[in-house]
């Protein structure tokens, strides 16, 4: 063995370890107030994303799924009128919170957190009878598990093809329900090993319900991991860091370090921060079609005026961003040619934006021939995901009248360094959850939100929101 893996070895072998020991000791009291704040409005914002996306085909496929396997009534399917048992409820709410494309990111850990660990709060949170305070405290508890340990592998666990969210949220959510079950010690490092059995999800998925799946799935295996350990059933006490651990197969032997540096402190919620979206499609497009209507709207041109787009990306937004020419409304979602044809036509980019009728929509095919996206070498040589600018975006716009037009794009619109509001979050969550409950539930349901640190128990919240 030689020096540099003596070092790594001796470096990482307690990583489990103290991870456990975060989960079990962080209590509510120590949370930043500014962390509370923030994981608040990630909650409304996912809580919203799930019940619009329940309209969608791929929640109605499991809600049959769920109810042909039968569970006890005990946690709510947002928005559906049904309760079933904790798991299967995290399956399907994760999953519609997944489908439309509209759920929170760590642009730098490259992951979706929120849309698998808040279904697995409000499930574990609904079996439990937990007030507001842990609910927030296991979400907040989980996004940092999760984030932590993909700090510890990027951005080579991605590029060989696996689905963050898929695998890390796993992780998180069953640190997030081992919080609300109140495990010890030795239950929550058996509950991350079993996690660690359970992760799984690769991004060939992407642009398929499948890749929604993943969000599901996640929150779902990590409630079974902790039920599982309160059990006695058993996981690796040092899952992450054992030899054919985690680091190891996930992360090619990846040292992990990222992981333990920054944990808790400061919280992944204030630095790197979290990324709401304002688009409802992959946060790769976010900054180009910000640039195409920033564009739009100070030049007053209209998709007919133009001749021709360029986008200039980093390699991230690429890598991703991989259907130039989608067949689906679910491909539409990564593709940067359509996101800016549809940013041009209709001067705003919503949900009502994707749908597979659109993407034969002759308009729209045509707008598309014209836009063209590459990596730009100014951003690539500041690497795969360049910290100033991960999903960077140089819009290039030429109109049939000869005039050109440029922006640079480096960060998204509601990037933690330019957050939307709470009445932003709010706007956008009633766009969402007016589509399944009346008004005086969703305005009932945001005043709960509001004040979750304070609610006594957080089936007051669910019992709105399940929609029956």
């Amino acid at each position: 063995m030689g020096a540099n893996e003596t070092t790594r070895t001796l470096d990482s072998r307690n990583i489990t370890a103290k991870l456990t020991e975060f989960i079990v000791e962080t209590h509510f009291e120590n949370l930043p107030a500014e962390v509370v704040r923030l994981a608040k409005g990630s909650f409304l914002d996912t809580l919203g994303v799930a019940l619009g996306g329940t309209v969608e085909e791929a929640p109605k496929v499991l809600t049959r799924f769920v109810k042909e396997m039968g569970g006890e009534p005990i946690a709510s399917v947002v928005g559906q009128g049904y309760r079933t048992n904790a798991p299967q409820a995290a399956l399907v709410n994760g999953t519609a919170g997944d489908i439309v494309g509209f759920s929170d990111i760590s642009v730098i850990q490259m992951t979706h957190p929120s849309v698998s660990i808040c279904p697995a709060v409000w499930a574990m949170g609904e079996q439990v009878g937990a007030p507001g305070r842990e609910v927030l405290l296991a979400h907040v508890i989980g996004v940092e598990v999760a984030n932590k340990i993909g700090a510890g592998i990027r951005p080579g666990f991605q590029l060989k093809g696996w689905h963050p969210l898929a695998v890390l949220n796993t992780f998180g959510a069953a640190a997030a329900a081992g919080k609300l079950l109140r495990l010890g010690a030795a239950e929550i490092g058996s509950a991350l090993g079993i996690a660690g059995a359970e992760a799984s999800g690769i991004r060939a998925a992407m642009g398929t319900m499948s890749k929604a799946y993943g969000a599901g799935r996640s929150a779902r295996d990590g409630i079974v991991s902790a039920l599982l350990a309160r059990l006695g059933f058993t996981g690796p006490a040092n899952v992450l860091e054992a030899r054919d651990g985690f680091l190891q197969t996930f992360g090619d032997g990846a040292s992990g370090a990222g992981i333990l540096e920054n944990l808790g402190n400061p919280y992944e919620f204030i630095a790197p921060g979290i990324t709401l979206k304002k688009f409802p499609a992959c946060t790769r497009s976010h900054n180009g079609i910000q640039g195409v209507l920033d564009l739009q709207r100070e030049h007053r041109f209209t998709a007919d005026d133009v001749e021709s787009v360029e986008c200039l990306v980093t390699p991230a937004v690429v890598d991703y961003l991989k259907f130039s020419s989608p067949r689906t409304k679910f491909e539409s979602k990564y593709s940067m040619e359509f996101c800016v044809a549809a940013a041009l036509l209709d001067q705003k980019v919503v949900i009502s934006s994707f749908s597979n009728e659109r993407v034969t929509d002759p308009k729209i095919v045509a707008l598309m021939k014209r836009v063209r996206m590459s990596v730009w070498p100014e951003y690539a040589k500041h690497g795969y995901n360049p910290p100033h600018a991960p999903y960077g975006c140089l819009v290039k716009i030429r109109l049939k009248n000869g005039q050109e037009f440029s922006r640079q794009v480096d960060q998204g619109p509601w990037e933690p360094a330019t957050p939307p509001s709470w009445d932003d979050l709010v706007e956008k969550y009633r766009s969402n959850a007016e589509l399944l409950l009346p008004r005086d539930k969703v305005e009932r349901s945001i005043d709960l939100v509001s004040r979750l640190e304070r609610l006594n128990d957080i089936r007051q919240l669910m019992d709105v929101v399940r929609g029956d």
